[in-house]
């Protein structure tokens, strides 16, 4: 067998919202479904969402499928295991305590040995005096496929990446939208 190879994940992405109103949203029953459904891609479904505690002491676990069809795979991907990937991605968010929350990603492709996992801290961004929050994710993706792991892992990473991109900005205009 061959060992698994892993790649860094290491993001930070300001919102320009309050770290409060961001972790309201996160723990909001609604927005999940709205999220998944205007940037989930085509066939992303919320599979379970709970939510437990009142306010600030809120949690959320998500877990949410994507699924990238078989035409936007890179050639390599789809020779080793042909047709699309669905992808399990599990979001968590703990508590707010006034000033951060802490959470916990990660997502794993069904079917081909690779996963990607992490950590995540919710806080003012700097010098923002709390009006502004950043999301610092730290982790690590794993593929242990000979010879395609590499290519595998950057592919995840960057839809990873461009995936947090749409989602950021779709909950700034949720947010607008639920003051």
């Amino acid at each position: 067998t061959c060992p698994a190879m892993t790649t860094r994940l290491e993001r930070s992405l300001d919102y320009a919202t309050s770290p409060a109103a961001l972790h309201a949203a996160f723990t909001d029953d609604a927005y999940w479904p709205a999220r998944v459904a205007e940037v989930g891609g085509e066939g992303a479904r919320v599979a379970e969402l709970s939510i437990t505690g009142e306010g600030a002491g809120r949690s959320v676990r998500v877990l949410v499928v994507h699924v990238i069809g078989e035409d936007k795979l890179p050639p390599v991907v789809t020779a080793v295991r042909p047709g699309g990937l669905e992808i399990h991605r599990v979001e968590e968010w703990g508590p707010f305590d006034g000033t951060r929350c802490e959470g916990r990603f990660s997502a794993e492709i069904q079917g081909v040995p690779a996963q990607l996992s992490g950590t995540a801290v919710l806080e003012a961004g700097p010098g923002s005096d709390g009006s502004a929050a950043r999301i610092t994710a730290d982790g690590e993706a794993s593929v242990s496929i000979p010879f395609v792991a590499k290519k595998v892992e950057s592919l995840v990473v960057e839809n990873l990446q461009e995936l947090m991109e749409s989602e950021r900005e779709f909950t700034l205009q949720w947010i607008a939208e639920h003051p």
